[in-house]
């Protein structure tokens, strides 16, 4: 999943630095520290004044596993394993195979069938816990949907904090004029770059990460509540495949 995130932004940032030199313009115009650290800066704290330090917190956990790309359990596999299991042994031989499991989900869901728990209960409580989740994973896209909202509005800030030093250096000659000028639009340059590049790709890569994980939750759910309700393997699979094909 990550990979795209990272061919794709490459690509648009090759694009932008193409179109410039196949302009004639020097690459090193185009760079003013000044301009990154407003762009930037100011992004990240209109951003971070607008959200909680929770949802804040909890969009970097998700960028952290979108970019771990940890290897993701094969649930067709493991809710085959937990049924035979049951089958033979019970639904309190489950309790031995909890911790092994690398899922909060299937944990949860486990704890509750064998603590005996109604399977209407069970499936309130999964379902609840999953729109959670997804709530959470969809706000951490919000987040970075505002820094790109905010960024090209910083950039103009910026654009407008050049031009007052222009106006206020208008006798220096024409050429220092036209460099001031450019200088000032830089700053309008990198918010709608930032912006469209970087913070907007990387929000619709969350929304795309979040779709995932709530069709593998709702996999996890169906399975749980198979295994609880003693469905054969051919019901429990039927159940679970529609939202396994990622």
């Amino acid at each position: 999943m990550i990979l795209t995130t990272y061919l794709g932004i490459f690509l648009a940032f090759l694009s932008v630095i193409i179109a410039i030199l196949l302009e004639g313009a020097h690459i090193g115009a185009f760079f003013k520290l000044s301009a990154i650290i407003l762009i930037l800066g100011g992004t990240l704290g209109a951003t971070i004044a607008s959200f909680s330090i929770t949802q804040i917190q909890a969009m970097l956990v998700i960028l952290k596993t979108i970019v771990a790309q940890s290897k993701k359990l094969n649930f067709m596999d493991l809710f085959v394993k937990l049924l035979e299991k049951t089958r033979r042994d019970g639904l309190l031989s489950l309790e031995d195979e909890i911790e092994e499991i690398d899922n909060e989900l299937a944990q949860k869901g486990l704890r509750l069938i064998v603590d005996g728990t109604d399977p209407s209960t069970v499936e309130e409580i999964l379902f609840e816990w999953s729109e959670q989740k997804q709530e959470v994973e969809m706000n951490s896209s919000k987040i970075l949907e505002t820094a790109g909202g905010f960024c090209p509005t910083i950039g103009i800030i910026g654009t407008v904090m050049g031009l007052v030093h222009v106006l206020e250096n208008l006798g220096a000659g024409t050429a220092a004029l036209g460099e001031g000028i450019a200088t000032a639009f830089i700053a309008t340059f990198y918010g709608i770059g930032f912006a469209n590049l970087v913070f907007l790709p990387i929000a619709n890569k969350v929304k795309a990460y979040s779709k995932t994980e709530h069709e593998r939750r709702q996999a996890v759910i169906r399975g749980l509540l198979s295994i609880q309700a003693g469905d054969n393997k051919r019901i429990m699979l039927e159940r679970m495949s529609p939202f396994m094909d990622l």
